[in-house]
């Protein structure tokens, strides 16, 4: 098998180093510098940069991964959705939550309905990366709106609101009320929490960059039972007894291999499509509105 040629565009994204791990660990994939060596493309870059570098991609004819979020605003996002469905190649956003297998073992567990509906949720998404000094260099873009930054909140959040998008396709989400912190000095928010209303459940998530160690761990409580997952490890407990399933956790890299797999005609993820990323970016929105 020929290795796809994969370019990658930009070097701002933190995800950057796990990309290219991942490229390098896949015999079916080389890195290679510039569209026209490519065969299809990784973009991360400034968020910033997007709309130029994914608008080159699209008329290269190059399949495209984008690290989130697509855009730094609705009517952005909006232009370059109307891009992706009117491309020739597809094009996606890093999701990598999608394919952790404990969480795909949770979607299992919520299409199935073992314990009967959903009767509320709690996810938290958090690192300790303002307090480590991540978002210097190279990073420190995300701490700054005129480059794409869009804060704490909205850079874990985005991920979450996904996560139950993927969850439970077709349930309605909408906001319901939202605080955001703040830091002295930054002008983005560096965290915050949600209350959301999912088809009837309550939803509530919290993110953030001041939480040491911080973590992945969404709880889904049911009329019959719970499912949870924390870290790698899925828990589902019923009526009847309970069960334990320990895999990975969620990575960033694991996107690669996926994306790698679609580019092959292999389903092995569910890539998020131009309206997953619309409504996420518009609920992004109504939160910020919400936390005022």
């Amino acid at each position: 098998m020929t290795p796809v040629r994969v370019a990658i565009l930009g070097s701002a994204h933190p995800h950057l180093a796990d990309h290219r791990e991942a490229i390098r660990r896949d015999p079916r994939a080389t890195e290679v510098s510039g569209l026209d060596h490519a065969d299809a493309v990784i973009i991360d870059s400034v968020t910033a940069d997007h709309p130029r570098l994914l608008r080159a991609a699209i008329a290269a004819v190059k399949p495209t991964l984008v690290e989130k979020p697509l855009a730094a605003t609705v009517a952005e996002t909006g232009e370059l959705t109307s891009l992706i469905d009117a491309a020739a190649v597809p094009v996606t956003t890093a999701m990598f939550l999608r394919c952790a297998p404990a969480l795909r073992g949770l979607r299992t567990f919520l299409l199935e309905e073992p314990c009967g509906p959903v009767t509320s949720v709690r996810a938290r998404f958090s690192h300790p990366g303002l307090l480590d000094g991540w978002f210097r260099g190279r990073t420190a873009w995300m701490l700054d709106p005129r480059q794409g930054g869009i804060g704490g909140f909205a850079d874990l959040g985005i991920h979450l609101l996904d996560l139950l998008l993927w969850l439970r396709p077709g349930a309605g989400l909408g906001v319901v009320s939202a605080v955001k912190d703040r830091a002295q000095g930054i002008a983005v928010d560096v965290g915050g929490t949600a209350r959301l209303d999912w088809a009837g459940v309550p939803a509530t998530l919290h993110c953030g960059w001041r939480s040491r160690p911080g973590g992945f761990d969404v709880r889904v409580d049911c009329a019959r039972g719970s499912s949870t997952v924390s870290g790698g490890r899925l828990v589902v407990v019923t009526d009847t007894g309970h069960r334990a399933e320990t895999h990975p956790p969620p990575d960033a890299a694991a996107v690669v291999p996926a994306w790698l797999d679609e580019l092959h005609g292999v389903v092995s993820w569910e890539p998020p499509t131009s309206g997953d990323i619309t409504r996420c970016a518009r609920l992004l929105e109504e939160i910020d509105a919400a936390a005022g």
